[in-house]
């Protein structure tokens, strides 16, 4: 059976090229949130908050005025105080803004206690009381307005179902009518005869102008095509909001969520951009900075070490495959003799012939496409108690420096590793790889 079996589109036509209403309003929203900020800095100045000196002599009140117009709207976006999941819902959309502010004050607070004023608190407390309650006043009237647009037939959602007949159908009479948050843009019927390419369903999902993936699953898929699903919607803005029977999904990914009546699970998709990324990477700058000021001496004695045990550099470069498509040499204290490098692939062909062997005859040997030995020959005995540690690992703070790695994130595998990845394997390179990861935490190599 074709695919196009499987698919009946209940509007046909792309997705408009203009803003849609709910981006625009999104939009104004911040528009908003910006002018009640600036707003309340200047009201909080004309009121005489802090007043010690005129303005353009009072250092403190001009310093917190700029933190206070950078940092609040940075934190309304931080904390996604405009996302569309929350839109119309006024008590999680609240609680959002008033984290924001409460990080915004203790931010701001810092530059307060560093410039050493009294006057300068004054204003903050001040500023932050008009600015939260203008914020909050603000996003009231905006729900308000977006109730209006809904009761005229605005709604918040496109959405695409994904289900078998009979349950598409009751979907449909139940997301259909006046005053709903949802619109149906589209349908991919499931029959049960085989798994649908989730690329080609995504696709038919973004030619309708859908921004919300209503997935009910049959139960006789496969267990990871769901996880597919999500993989194929990784790269638009799609939501997905599957039904209680949802398995192989993170936890953590999960809510549930009311959708006129039908409870469905929220499914969040990894991202791998945005304030997310900044902060990672500013965690990683810091902290590969201070390890490397404090381990550096250490680290110094290590290589000494290395070098008086063994002929050879103390630091040994390898190619390993980095974010994408990228490689990059990833530096380590080395643990094995001179020349082991070339040895990797005799060792691993030995290693899989006697898997190979071991299946043979009915043993529990295995084949994986990571190379690993538990008693590797080339090891040094330095190399060992280096490994033991983890001390091999901290040069790898250089990586982390020039951008190449991140702190935590999945190891590095050599390339001929990499060449042996399935589908699913090849995943790890949408992220950047780590110093530590959850092979190091869940006891390396010495799991049973």
């Amino acid at each position: 059976m074709t695919d196009d079996v499987y698919a009946r589109t209940v509007a046909p036509t792309a997705a408009p090229a203009i803003e849609s209403p709910i981006n625009a309003h999104r939009r104004v929203m911040q528009y908003v949130d910006v002018g009640v900020v600036l707003a309340a800095i200047v009201t909080t100045l004309v009121l005489g908050f802090g007043t010690g000196a005129p303005l353009l002599e009072d250092r403190p009140r001009e310093a917190l005025s700029i933190s206070l117009a950078i940092i609040w709207p940075l934190m309304l976006w931080l904390k996604d105080t405009t996302a569309t999941t929350i839109l119309g819902q006024g008590a999680e959309e609240y609680r959002r803004v008033l984290g924001a502010s409460a990080w915004t004050l203790m931010l701001v607070a810092a530059v307060s206690y560093f410039i050493g004023t009294e006057r300068g608190r004054w204003f903050l407390l001040g500023a932050m009381a008009i600015g939260t309650a203008g914020v909050l006043l603000g996003r009231h009237v905006l729900r308000l307005r977006l109730h209006r647009l809904m009761a005229n037939g605005l709604s918040l959602h496109r959405v695409f179902v994904i289900a078998a007949p009979s349950r598409a159908q009751e979907i449909s009479s139940q997301i259909e009518g006046k005053d709903s948050r949802y619109r149906q843009a589209g349908e991919w019927l499931l029959y049960g005869h085989g798994d649908p390419d989730p690329t080609t369903i995504i696709k038919r999902a973004l030619e309708v102008g859908a921004d919300t993936i209503l997935y009910a699953p049959l139960g006789t898929e496969n267990t990871q095509w769901t996880r597919r699903l999500g993989w194929a919607m990784e790269n638009s803005d799609l939501s997905l909001l599957v039904s209680p029977s949802l398995v192989e999904v993170a936890g953590p990914r999960l809510s549930v969520e009311p959708v006129e009546g039908l409870a469905f699970v929220r499914v969040d998709m990894p991202r791998f951009s945005g304030p997310a990324r900044v902060a990672k990477r500013a965690l990683d700058v810091t902290g590969a900075s201070l390890g490397l000021l404090l381990l550096g001496l250490p680290m110094l004695v290590v290589g000494l070490l290395i070098r008086r045990g063994s002929e050879g550099p103390a630091i040994f470069k390898q190619t390993r495959a980095g974010i994408g498509s990228s490689t990059f040499r990833c530096w380590k204290f080395r643990t094995m003799h001179t020349g082991a490098d070339a040895e990797r692939a005799a060792l691993r062909a030995a290693q899989e012939a006697e898997a190979a062997l071991a299946q043979d005859r009915g043993s529990a040997g295995t084949a994986t496409a990571t190379f690993k030995m538990a008693h590797d020959p080339r090891i040094t005995k330095p190399g060992r108690w280096l490994r033991k540690f983890s001390i091999d690992e901290l040069p790898q703070l250089v990586n982390v420096l020039k951008g190449e790695m991140s702190l935590v994130g999945p190891r590095p595998h050599p390339m001929d590793d990499v060449e042996l990845y399935d589908d699913v394997a090849t995943r790890r390179l949408l992220a950047k790889p780590g110093m530590t990861g959850l092979w190091q935490v869940s006891g390396r190599s010495d799991l049973a």
